[in-house]
């Protein structure tokens, strides 16, 4: 059948689909390459991770012993750049990749654990990173909700902070629509569980020399517009979802973005899919 297939009420797009619950990760891909969205959720591909992924992990679990275990700074970044090397060894021309790499995990990882080190350690540890959850209304009434799932970095329940650390190459100067969403969604998920609205900052390492490090907090007035914007989103997900219950039907009605650095590495995905 093809059409609407909400129209009595009885389904939403989601329950349609299959999609038991959504996380922040899931829209911002909707909203910025649809195509690859489609592709995952509804053509249930696996779309593959390339070794700047591998960089941002590596970091990651550097600042975890550091934050979460106490280790000193010196172990944490040796650690770090263990990961990277034994993560990368299926990758091509690994060992120009780590030469390029390692010293910047290396600044990246200290960089952060300097800047992150003052705030004392987080409440829970990686392996049982704090769950947030709540439910997304996209229209009213029953089955106008959807559940959202997502995980803190770190959680400093005294402090009634949220931190996020993120690994790139560019230095942010205000938010980005993706993490100004992922902020405002988190803090709105905290507050609903515990009554109280905690401030979130999100901490860049950079991958350059010079000024290394940018804080980044969220305010009221961004918070009110991220969070629209969400709620936007999801409604118009659903909508979509909602057209037809094809899933072969919907994946084919939005362009393909080969551009999209979603598909990098994914030309066997493009092709199964879309013929290119």
């Amino acid at each position: 059948m093809v059409g609407s297939v909400t129209d009595n009420g009885l389904q939403n797009g989601f329950e349609t689909h299959n999609i038991e619950r959504i996380s922040v990760s899931q829209i911002n891909k909707w909203r910025e390459a649809p195509d690859a969205y489609l592709c995952q959720y509804l053509g249930k591909a696996k779309f593959p991770f390339g070794i700047a992924a591998v960089q941002g992990k590596a970091v990651e679990r550097g600042v975890d012993l550091g934050l979460l275990e106490g280790q000193d700074i010196d172990s944490c970044v040796k650690k770090a750049v263990r990961y990277l090397q034994n993560e990368s060894l299926s990758f091509p021309n690994r060992a120009e990749e780590l030469e390029k790499r390692v010293p910047i995990v290396e600044r990246m990882t200290a960089t952060a654990l300097e800047n992150m080190m003052p705030l004392g350690k987080p409440d829970d540890p990686p392996k049982d990173q704090k769950r947030v959850d709540i439910k997304v209304r996209f229209r009213p009434g029953d089955g106008g909700t959807v559940p959202l799932i997502g995980y803190l970095d770190y959680h400093y329940e005294a402090k009634n902070l949220i931190v996020d650390l993120k690994t790139t190459s560019k230095a942010p100067t205000k938010w980005s629509l993706s993490h100004g969403i992922q902020a405002a969604v988190y803090q709105a998920c905290v507050k609903s569980m515990t009554g109280k609205k905690p401030a979130v900052k999100f901490g860049y390492a950079l991958s350059r020399q010079r000024d290394p490090w940018v804080w980044l907090e969220l305010s009221d007035d961004d918070a009110a517009k991220y969070l629209k914007i969400f709620k936007k989103s999801v409604t118009q997900l659903e909508a979509y979802l909602s057209l037809s219950n094809d899933s072969t039907t919907l994946i084919n009605a939005i362009p393909h973005n080969p551009d999209s650095f979603y598909w990098s590495n994914a030309d066997e995905i493009a092709a199964s899919f879309y013929g290119t």
